[in-house]
């Protein structure tokens, strides 16, 4: 019994057939992956599936000038909640930025950090922006009336409550995370508190790159 003979037609047709679904297998995991929210490690923080909108506020930066949901758009910008007579937190915070933001400064020009103030009372905004600028003179340091920059606060989860203390000397607790906010002004993602500098600037590169990937 000899084998039967398959027609070339259809033996190429079959091998055109095996092509075409391997290149549209690639095609839809290329897609997928560049799509897919970048792996960022969890013990450095988070990026979210879908960032989240910022609602309107106004507040004002130290020299003046508003700040608003629309400073968020057309560059990417770190924001963490603090105060300047802050014992440890924010100085530790500011200080690991400042020693990464030269890198990360020249590889993204527009990138934006801002201090937003939990305390307005205290922090006037001569107080404010020496404060902030004695890190890097590119820092911004946001105040504004307090019911303003509670609104902000709870649009991205940010808690503060004053201590107990009876004189100025109070303290505030408060979220020490940093906040990742997208160049569409959105809540994108954010990052632990007390990362060392090189794995805070890992985080924001892996977040960066997904957006201009």
């Amino acid at each position: 019994m000899t084998n039967p003979i398959i027609p070339i037609h259809k033996i190429i047709a079959f091998v055109v057939f095996i092509c075409a679904s391997l290149m549209t297998s690639l095609f839809v995991y290329h897609v997928s992956q560049k799509n897919a929210p970048a792996l960022l490690p969890s013990e450095i923080g988070m990026l979210f599936k879908e960032p989240r909108d910022i609602k309107s506020f106004e507040l004002v930066t130290a020299n003046q000038q508003p700040f608003t949901e629309k400073s968020f758009y057309h560059h990417w910008t770190l924001v963490f909640f603090g105060f300047t007579h802050c014992s440890s937190v924010c100085p530790t915070t500011l200080h690991t930025i400042q020693r990464i933001y030269p890198t990360l400064q020249a590889k993204y020009p527009n990138l934006q950090v801002a201090l937003v103030t939990v305390d307005p009372e205290r922090d006037q905004l001569a107080s404010l922006t020496q404060y902030v600028q004695r890190y890097n003179p590119a820092f911004l340091g946001i105040t504004g009336n307090i019911q303003n920059i509670r609104k902000l606060q709870s649009q991205l989860g940010i808690y503060s409550a004053r201590d107990n203390a009876s004189n100025n000397d109070y303290q505030i607790e408060h979220t020490a995370s940093i906040l990742l906010i997208n160049p569409q002004g959105k809540w994108a993602g954010l990052f632990k508190y007390g990362l060392k500098p090189e794995d805070l600037k890992k985080g924001i590169e892996i977040s960066l790159r997904a957006n201009y990937a």
